[in-house]
This record gives structure tokens, C-alpha cells and sequence, in this order.
């Protein structure tokens, strides 16, 4: 059993795919699946949703051909993508499994037609019999249950996905499945990996189920589309000293500039010596950064960024001496190549020539080096590699494509733009009707969830903050942070505050909640937040989204307590929501889709734009100006009020 526990090796990973596919002459689309579908005679509703895959990812019909026809995408990609834009069913996240499951058959039995292999049917009666005996002995096990209940669940999945029985499950076939599954399914496979390991060690107790299941544990792989973790402390004790070092001459504040420079007058250095260098120092135009920690945070990103490429696992950090031994041509190359191919082979991440993450590798580097070393050859080298991969050097200011991605879909589709302005009565009802209907502590805690989202959506509706706004917002204070939420009104009116520190580019926000909204706000404020907490134990927070995590980065202007949401929570909280709506929108997204309905109520007025969102005029027209946007704003104003007359009135309100 301990050799079976061992992570595979290189020729196990070459090996991992070779019960996905065999040999085929061109990789297969979803043209070539529909035109089979159409072929073969599959049924009306099938073709239907296969036909509806392009509008799901924002594409035409005519673009299917672009659409890879594996079960792998389509389960990381087409499966979890937004259903709204192709249904206005009332219960989108059943419509949209519904769909999956026409679609999803199919794309096997073409598969298998065209030469690759698919589960096997027979494999299945293994896992049912194993699932048959869980489920018959599940329970309370102080009740004389033999396992607790749900313990069977994580089968199902691989049941669903595995070509191979339940005995004969490997680590090869483990590593396939977790290689296509998406973020849920891999939660999943780890719960079934623990499962098997937990079976095992009470084989004695049931001697009946020991042979249906695999011969071995099972070793959860390292996600592929994500970098390695490199753990700052982890890092030799001399390289951190000297770094952390250079980090602090980078972000020296004036503070630190008097004392030194009042030392050296002491030393009885020259006077104009000590002012030439504070002046090199301090650059033509240095900007001292407004929260060090997140500065210092992201010099730190940038370091581990070089180390971990030039530094693999199996050599250890053994080589590290210094940072400045560190930044080279080719650690710098060695990165960025790095860096693009893990995009590239991903399905997940953005493509490389439209993520910020080498502008601010290179930003962060460069900033050490002009301030922090004071070195013009590693300065030089920086700049000089930059160059070399400038196509993939995106500034966060030109990152326009996904707010133009959310404003088309705004236009083409009036009624997803109603589902969003409804987004929180929406919710709201469906938590409550959850809620009437919860007969057990899990489906309680969802519909709890549900008011949470609903909540958030109430914000989001009336001034679409920034997600580390929105999470943060505070409804207590506590010593050194005070509280920014305030309810001028009980139920009908709440008044959000955010200083210039708190807010990305120091500008002082207020959110004003009214009406609808603000009732929903209060019933997760003060009614559903508290069974949530006690559900989960959590015995206090003084935040409006309560957890048990402390905020990533903390603001410098702030002592930011412990007790918000992970940043993982948050995304779970908030995919339960928009499974329910459709759109397709993360919390960030929200302000592209305000800043669109606002602009079609407006025509032209970016300054009411920038205004709402906190941003400039200039960020405003370049994210929503494309052919200065009169015309196209125009355009869908006329499309949602014939589909929706009441819409304006409402945004009108929160403008």
C-alpha cells in the first residue's frame, strides 16, 4: 500500500491521456458534432442545446468550428458557463443541468463514433454495487449507522467519468479525471481519494465491500494551470534578510529619509552629497505608495515569481544567495517563458496577451531595482526583457476586452440587462422559498447563502463597489477600524462609507441603499447573517459577509480586523447566486454591467459614469467609449424600454 501512495512519476504523467483519446485524423469541433448530431438523427432538444453552446460563450453559430468537441472542455468550459443569455427559465441552474445532460451523452456517443474511447457502461455496475452498499448502511453513526451520511457522493463522479471498474481504478485513470474536471469536480475527486483511504483502514468492519474497491490510494495531483506555491518563509533565512532589506530602502518613506540623512550630517558627511543621493534616491517622479504592505506583498510576489522557474523542487533553494545574484537575463526569460506556457495550456486562465501579470512582475521588479538596489545594469536587463516580450506586457489600463465582452452581452440581450437590475429581489425570493422549504441543515445553509448573494447584489445594484470594498464592507467597529455601514433608516435606507484608504485609488466612495434593496439588505443583516454564523460556528465578525479568514491585504490607512469571507468563499457565495441569474457576471463584472445601463440612459455621460465607479473620465471612455458610444448606447435604450418600460426608472433612481 505505501508504494501505491507515492506521487506518479514523468512516465506516469506522459501516460495520464492515453485512455482519453486514440489516434484521430484532426482534432473534432462542435460544427463537426452538431452536422453529426443532425446526421444520426439525435433528437430535437439535443440539437437545440448543442446549437446553443456559441451563445453560452459569447460567440456566433457560424464560430462553433472554434469550439474544441472534448469531454474535457466541455466540462471545465461549456458546462459551468452562464445559461441566461439562451433560456428565461425560472430555474436556470435546473434548466442549465438539464441542458449538460442533453448535450453531454451525445458528445460521448460522437466520440466514440469518431474513434475515441468513452466510459464503459459495464464499468458502471462495480461503482453501483459499491454505491448500493454505502447508501444501505448510511446514517447516524451513533445510531449504529456504519458510515455517515452523503459518504457515497463523491463516487458518483467518478462512476459518471471513469473508464475502468471500481477494482481496477489507478492512479493513472485518478490523474485523467482530475486533469478534466473543473473546480467542483476536483473537490469531489479529493473527498473520494480520502473516502477510499478511510474504507480501507476499516476493511474488518465490512469484508463485503473491501473487494469492489481500488487497489490502492490515490495521490491528489498538483493542479497543472496553476504555478507552485513558493511560502516566503520557506525561503533561506540569508536571501529573505537581504531582500527584505532592499525592500525596505525601496519603499523608504520621508520618515525614514530624515533620520538618515540627519545621521549622516552627524557622521559628518557633506551636506551635498547626502542631498545628491536622497535626490537619486527619490527619482525624477517616485511615487511613494499609498499601502506598503501591498507593496512590500507584491516585491515579493515578484521574487518568488524569478524563483520558482530557476529554482525547481528537487534542487531546493540551496543556490539562493542574494536578490541581486538573482535578477539575470536568463532567470528573467526563463520566467516570462514560463509564465506563457502555463497560459497557453490552460483552459482556465486568460491567455497571456491579455493578463496584467507580467506587467506587474515587471513593474515590481523594476521599482527594486531603480530604488532598492540602485543598479543601472539590472535595471537595464529588466528593461531590455520587457522588450523581448512586450506583446505579453499588458497594463491593467489596457485591459479593455472584458469590459467590452460584458457591455455587448448587455446589448445583445435586453432581458439578461432586467435580470441584473432584479438580480436581489430575485435571490432574495428564492432564498426565501428556499428557506420555507429546507428540511435539513444543509439545504438551510444554502438558502442562507442565497440571502447573502442577494445582499450583495443589493450593493452591487446601487454602486458597483470593488470586490475588496464589497467584502470588507463593516457593520461593527472594532479597535483602530471604524464601522462603515450605517442604517439611516431601519429597512429602507442604508449609507455605506468608504475613506479615500480604502479605495483603490483614494478617492471616497458612499453607497446609498433604498427601497426594495435595502429591505433585502436588512433581512440579511439582521435576520438571515446570524443563523448563518451560528450554523457555522462563527461566534462573532465585525464584518457584513462574516468568515473566519483576515483580509489578504490589509490597508495601511486601517487595522482591518480578522472575520471576512476567503476569497474562495466568496466565489463559491458568489456562483451560487449567478447560477440562479444566468449572467455570467463575477462581482467585479458589476460595474461593467452598471456602467452600460447607465450609459444607455445617458448617452455620452461618462463623467456620470466615472463618477458612480469611482474612476476618471479618461478610464470611463476607454473602457466604455468604443466608437464613442452614442450610437450603440442609444440603441439598446430603445431595445430595453420596449422590453422592459420600468427599467429606467429604477436606474435613474440609483444614478
Amino acid at each position: 500500500m505505501k508504494a501505491a501512495r507515492e506521487a506518479p512519476n514523468l512516465e506516469i504523467e506522459k501516460m495520464k491521456h492515453d485512455r482519453t483519446l486514440t489516434a484521430s485524423p484532426a482534432p473534432a469541433t462542435f460544427t463537426d458534432f452538431l452536422n453529426w448530431a443532425k446526421e444520426t438523427g439525435a433528437g430535437r432538444d439535443t440539437i437545440y442545446e448543442i446549437e446553443k453552446v456559441a451563445a453560452r460563450l459569447d460567440m456566433t453559430r457560424e464560430e462553433l468550428d472554434q469550439i474544441p468537441a472534448n469531454l474535457g472542455y466541455f466540462e471545465k468550459v461549456i458546462a459551468v458557463s452562464a445559461y441566461g443569455a439562451v433560456s428565461r427559465s425560472k430555474d436556470l441552474e435546473t434548466a442549465r443541468k438539464r441542458g449538460n445532460s442533453r448535450v453531454r451523452p451525445a458528445l460521448k456517443r460522437f466520440l466514440a463514433a469518431r474513434g475515441h474511447e468513452t466510459s464503459d457502461a459495464g464499468a458502471r455496475m462495480t461503482y453501483d454495487k459499491a454505491i448500493g452498499f454505502i447508501i444501505d448502511n448510511e446514517g447516524f453513526v451513533d445510531d449504529g449507522a456504519l458510515f455517515t451520511t452523503s459518504t457515497h457522493k463523491p463516487f458518483l463522479l467518478v462512476r459518471a467519468r471513469a473508464k475502468v471498474d471500481l477494482p481496477d481504478l489507478d492512479q493513472v485513470e485518478f490523474d485523467r479525471l482530475w486533469h478534466d474536471a473543473t473546480p467542483d469536480g476536483r473537490k469531489s475527486l479529493r473527498k473520494f481519494a480520502q473516502r477510499i483511504g478511510e474504507l480501507w483502514r476499516g476493511h474488518n468492519r465490512w469484508p463485503e465491500l473491501v473487494d469492489l474497491l481500488p487497489r490502492q490510494d490515490f495521490v491528489v495531483p498538483v493542479a497543472s494551470d496553476r504555478a507552485r506555491r513558493i511560502d516566503w518563509q520557506s525561503l533561506p533565512a540569508s536571501f529573505r534578510a537581504d531582500a527584505e532589506d532592499i525592500f525596505r530602502q525601496t519603499l523608504r518613506q520621508p520618515a525614514d529619509m530624515k533620520a538618515w540623512a540627519k545621521e549622516q550630517l552627524r557622521l559628518g558627511r557633506p551636506a551635498v552629497e547626502i542631498d545628491a543621493e536622497i535626490a537619486a534616491r527619490a527619482g525624477k517622479n517616485k511615487r511613494l505608495p499609498k499601502n506598503t504592505e501591498s507593496a512590500l506583498a507584491g516585491y515579493r510576489q515578484a521574487t518568488t515569481w524569478l524563483i520558482r522557474e530557476n529554482h525547481p523542487p528537487e534542487t531546493g533553494f540551496t543556490r539562493l544567495e542574494t536578490l541581486r545574484a538573482l535578477i539575470t537575463t536568463d532567470a528573467l526569460e526563463t520566467a516570462c517563458d514560463a509564465q506563457i506556457a502555463r497560459s497557453a495550456a490552460s483552459m482556465t486562465l486568460k491567455d497571456a496577451d491579455k493578463s496584467s501579470v507580467l506587467w506587474s512582475r515587471f513593474t515590481n521588479l523594476t521599482t527594486v531595482a531603480r530604488h532598492g538596489l540602485r543598479d543601472p545594469e539590472i535595471l537595464a536587463r529588466i528593461s531590455l526583457v520587457r522588450m523581448f516580450y512586450v506583446d505579453y506586457v499588458l497594463s491593467p489600463i489596457e485591459m479593455t476586452a472584458d469590459a467590452e465582452a460584458i457591455c455587448n452581452r448587455l446589448r445583445k440581450s435586453p432581458h439578461l440587462a432586467a435580470t441584473f437590475v432584479n438580480a436581489p429581489a430575485r435571490l432574495g425570493g428564492i432564498s426565501t422559498d428556499a428557506m420555507g422549504r429546507a428540511t435539513n441543515a444543509f439545504a438551510t445553509e444554502r438558502a442562507l447563502r442565497l440571502s447573502a448573494c442577494a445582499a450583495a447584489y443589493a450593493v452591487q445594484v446601487s454602486r458597483a463597489l470593488r470586490p475588496a470594498n464589497l467584502f470588507m464592507i463593516r457593520r461593527k467597529a472594532t479597535q483602530d477600524c471604524p464601522r462603515n455601514l450605517t442604517w439611516i433608516v431601519d429597512g429602507q435606507h442604508a449609507e455605506i462609507t468608504f475613506t479615500g484608504g480604502e479605495v483603490k485609488n483614494g478617492q471616497t466612495v458612499i453607497v446609498n441603499v433604498h427601497g426594495d434593496d435595502a429591505r433585502i439588505l436588512w433581512q440579511w443583516d439582521r435576520v438571515d447573517r446570524p443563523k448563518l454564523m451560528a450554523l457555522r460556528g462563527i461566534d462573532s465578525s465585525p464584518y457584513l459577509f462574516p468568515g473566519t479568514a483576515a483580509p489578504r491585504l490589509r490597508k495601511s490607512a486601517l487595522n482591518l480586523p480578522s472575520g471576512c469571507m476567503s476569497v474562495a468563499s466568496i466565489m463559491e457565495l458568489w456562483d451560487l447566486g449567478d447560477r440562479q441569474l444566468g449572467l455570467g457576471l463575477t462581482p467585479h463584472q458589476c460595474r461593467h454591467a452598471l456602467a452600460t445601463l447607465m450609459l444607455a440612459v445617458r448617452p455620452g455621460d461618462f463623467s456620470t459614469v466615472a463618477s458612480v465607479l469611482a474612476n476618471t473620465e479618461q478610464v470611463a471612455k476607454r473602457h466604455y467609449g468604443k466608437d464613442s458610444g452614442e450610437a450603440a448606447a442609444v440603441a439598446v435604450r430603445e431595445s430595453l424600454l420596449a422590453h422592459h418600460p420600468d427599467i429606467f426608472a429604477r436606474m435613474k433612481r440609483r444614478a
